[in-house]
């Protein structure tokens, strides 16, 4: 009979562990069934996530954690005796293990690792190693000649993702926290490291990567996160695969990162490397291969026992004036009619070849104008889209009479030529039959795309799945929670009034609505998503979208499209969400609607369809006159409308 020592979770942990919160004890180990085997622990695994995910555990349990040791009895064919295994038993000196009983994370016999040590197979070659190859290559795919960030890069994961990076051809910034470890990254190959400890993050980074960071593989979570995601280029991928820097502690509170998400159209990912169970073996070997050619060094520490919407427009003449809304003084806080100022210019009495007059006849005003607007400088024209009609032609693509969108800004008159418009280019409205053309502003345009491809392309629904919608009531919002339950899915959304509500539960059908001015959302959003919540399409950020993350199911999606609750103040602070990211590996991802232009039309015929066959209902609010864009803005950003705003000429 063998006698088994093993520690247990004696205390709960309170900030960083102590003696205290462990007891060591001894069990007899029983003797073995058909299936199992016995397995005497040689080298276990401490790793970052034992501390908080062993929260979980009732007092009494065994720690949990891996371990490589050797099989000394055996009635499994599987698991020889004199074979060398890993197993997710925790912290015993010998376990007996039926593979059978585990769901996920079973047991396997290492394979053949020749002259290296067989403790690889907790750190290089096992979960360590798979975590650095799958949840950086699988997450971030890198390209070559791209800068990738690790945070926590002296540690087993970080290190082997930055060698990775360099194996792929990028360039490899660490950062770590001591300038012995820095100094060891710049052994293994990184092209930077930062010390976290005694450097300022932004301002080494900002030298290191002048461009801007491509993929972000985060470890630590917390202010150094927020560093490296507010200096992230377009299109950037982030990889969350720990929160290090909380374990010790409460959350912390950073700068809601959800407007960097939109304007650069990020992607975030949480993850579980065990996702890739069934294709473990290939990162082992894998890295193995890259082991044996020099390309990956391992270090193990024992102890015995990481668009602006651009417009362009053109005008001259001596005739007929156009008029136009100038960004007069640039926006703090709330804007005001003093950040406005109406001019006039004058049409060209004649057209080049290839150009187009139009006369606008309903404008857009949006969310993202009073944030995009700050990239201008005063004397700009408003930035915007409208819905014109052709006056004067000489393009045969864009015939006298036509009605066409076009991103011509606050202006009543555009002369235009198309050849000239590198992105956002106008184009003529397919056949609305006896619906308005203002719905080419709405449903029919931009926001009816943003919902159409925002929700299926990033959020992917499956049928059941619950979807909950910040800033529901708006443009955008109302066309997601129907084209959600189109889907077949549950639809919850999010408004700010009780009238709003009502409409999207009696108009819209959707399944549940809050009203986050008089309710608690926490509480209601338990009730109206008893199950959780599957996806989250954000228009909103700050309080609400922490509230949301809180109540994600694992593998949730979250489709970020706007942050209205910052547009109008400075960027709130939130408790920083990644820890959610990694335990629930969810994925979130910002973007542009431009992204799909190439399938732009295929949005407005589904939408079109649809709201032929009564799937789809739709709401504007109408403002009269040119001389109230402004008063439309701003009222629209305080919440205002319901569904589309816009203002009619």
């Amino acid at each position: 009979m063998h006698t088994a020592k093993k520690w247990i979770y004696a205390k709960p942990f309170v900030n960083e562990p102590t003696l205290e919160n462990f007891q060591l004890v001894e069990e007899p180990v029983p003797p073995l069934q058909d299936g199992e085997f016995m397995i005497r622990a040689m080298y276990l695994s401490v790793d970052p996530y034992m501390r908080i995910y062993t929260l979980n555990c009732p007092i009494g349990s065994t720690m949990i954690g891996g371990q490589v040791g050797e099989v000394i009895e055996s009635r499994n064919v599987e698991f020889p005796v004199g074979s060398y295994a890993f197993a997710q038993v925790g912290w015993r000196t010998i376990s007996v293990c039926n593979p059978a009983m585990f769901e996920t994370r079973k047991p396997y016999v290492l394979p053949d690792f020749g002259d290296l040590p067989i403790s690889l197979g907790m750190g290089a070659l096992g979960t360590v190693g798979n975590t650095a190859y799958f949840g950086f290559l699988e997450i971030c795919k890198p390209q070559p000649g791209e800068t990738v960030v690790v945070s926590g890069a002296a540690g087993a994961v970080g290190s082997i993702v930055g060698q990775i990076a360099k194996i792929k051809g990028c360039r490899v910034i660490g950062i770590a926290g001591s300038r012995e470890k820095c100094q060891w990254l710049e052994e293994l190959g990184f092209d930077g490291t930062i010390n976290y400890k005694e450097e300022k993050m932004a301002e080494a980074l900002k030298q290191l990567a002048p461009d801007g960071v491509d993929c972000y593989f985060d470890n630590v979570g917390g202010h150094t996160s927020e560093v490296v995601k507010g200096q992230m280029k377009p299109f950037g991928r982030i990889s969350v695969c720990g929160t290090i820097s909380m374990y010790n502690d409460e959350p912390v509170r950073v700068i809601d990162p959800q407007r960097d998400f939109v304007w650069k159209q990020l992607m975030q990912e949480g993850f579980s490397v065990h996702r890739w169970t069934d294709r473990w073996f290939e990162g082992v070997e894998q890295n193995m291969q890259w082991i044996r050619e020099g390309k990956i060094k391992h270090r193990i520490r024992m102890i015995l026992w990481k668009h602006i919407a651009r417009r362009w427009y053109s005008g001259g003449g001596d005739k007929e004036l156009a008029r136009k809304w100038i960004y007069a003084k640039t926006f703090k806080g709330e804007p005001t009619h003093a950040n406005f100022r109406l001019e006039t210019e004058p049409i060209p009495a004649t057209l080049k070849k290839g150009e187009f007059l139009a006369q606008a006849e309903y404008l857009s005003v949006d969310p993202y104008m009073r944030p995009y607007m700050l990239a201008y400088p005063e004397g700009s024209l408003m930035i915007g889209g409208q819905i014109a009609r052709v006056t004067k032609s000489a393009n045969d693509q864009f015939p006298v009479g036509a009605s066409i969108f076009g991103q011509f800004g606050w202006r009543t008159h555009t002369v235009c030529d198309p050849s000239r418009v590198e992105k956002d280019k106008p184009y003529v409205l397919p056949d609305f039959g006896q619906l308005p053309t203002s719905l080419g502003l709405g449903i029919l345009g931009m926001p009816g795309n943003t919902a159409y491809f925002g929700l299926q392309e990033l959020c992917q629904p499956k049928p059941g799945e619950t979807i909950v919608v910040s800033g529901a009531a708006g443009a955008v919002g109302s066309v997601v929670g129907q084209i959600a339950k189109i889907l077949g899915c549950r639809a919850v959304g999010i408004a700010g009034s009780d009238a709003k509500c009502e409409w999207l539960l009696k108009d819209l059908g959707f399944d549940g609505a809050i009203n986050y001015k008089r309710n608690n959302v926490y509480a209601e959003l338990k009730s109206a998503a008893p199950k959780g919540v599957d996806c989250y399409f954000d228009n909103v950020g700050g309080d609400i979208t922490e509230t949301v993350l809180k109540q994600m199911n694992l593998h949730g999606r979250i489709a970020v499209c706007g942050t209205i609750s910052n547009y109008n103040s400075a960027i709130s602070k939130v408790t920083d969400p990644q820890r959610q990211f990694v335990f629930k590996q969810l994925r979130m991802e910002g973007f542009v609607v431009w992204r799909w232009n190439d399938r732009w039309l295929e949005g407005i015929e589904a939408n079109l369809r649809w709201i032929r066959e009564g799937r789809l209902a739709y709401q504007e609010t109408i403002t009269e006159g040119f001389d109230k864009m402004p008063d439309a803005l701003i009222d629209m950003l305080r919440g205002g409308n319901t569904g589309k705003a816009i203002v009619k000429l």
